[in-house]
């Protein structure tokens, strides 16, 4: 190699090597793709929040349990894990009214700014029992009294939201958590039709769902 190509790749390298710290190798947050809603990636995180509060997962506390009274864990995987928000955007974006994705929209948007003016901390908090202390106080409002800042939207208004984005949020969740792959398959194994044969059967215990 002549000096002057040995001269220009090391002017190349070191071109790329100044670059090279610009660069975002990291996992990058990307908004779910809707249709009829405009939602960014914060008020989706929020919202996963919210499911993650009312479905949260009981993996690490059963552990506990087990290894304190030697009884097998009831081991259940939460919104967080299955990515239900995800499948509750899905469902508002294509199988509601538009005037129910606007309450649902509106709701999201205005449940920080609201909990914040009524509760002295926004939501969401670190601990789950003052999340879900929080959500279970917004749904059993009967009215909000005026807020200490004022706000474009009355604060009747925006509960009567709140509470519709909270009751679509709830019923998705669920619905999605019992249509997921994890709960067919782990919690409740798919059977054929009629099953295996059984002469003698005990009902003892028997849960009727």
């Amino acid at each position: 190699m002549d000096r002057r190509s040995a001269l220009k790749q090391a002017a190349l390298l070191a071109g790329g090597l100044a670059w090279l710290p610009s660069c975002d190798f990291g996992p990058q947050r990307v908004a779910v793709a809707l249709d009829n809603l405009q939602l960014d990636v914060n008020l989706q995180d929020l919202l996963a929040k919210v499911a993650a509060t009312i479905l949260p997962s009981n993996k690490g506390e059963s552990d506990e349990t087990s290894s304190s009274d030697d009884s097998p864990g009831d081991d259940s995987l939460g919104s967080e894990e299955l990515d239900l928000y995800r499948f509750i955007l899905v469902m508002v974006d294509d199988c509601i009214e538009k005037e129910d994705q606007q309450a649902f929209s509106n709701g999201l948007q205005q449940l920080v700014p609201f909990t914040k003016a009524h509760f002295e901390k926004p939501f969401p908090r670190k601990e789950q029992a003052e999340n879900e202390a929080i959500l279970t106080q917004l749904m059993e409002m009967k009215d909000a009294p005026a807020a200490k800042e004022s706000a474009e939207v009355s604060p009747a208004e925006q509960l009567k939201d709140i509470q519709a984005f909270l009751g679509i949020t709830k019923r998705y969740t669920v619905q999605g958590y019992m249509a997921s792959e994890y709960f067919m398959t782990e919690k409740f194994p798919y059977k054929l039709v009629p099953g295996p044969y059984q002469a003698c059967v005990s009902i003892e215990g028997l849960t009727i769902m």
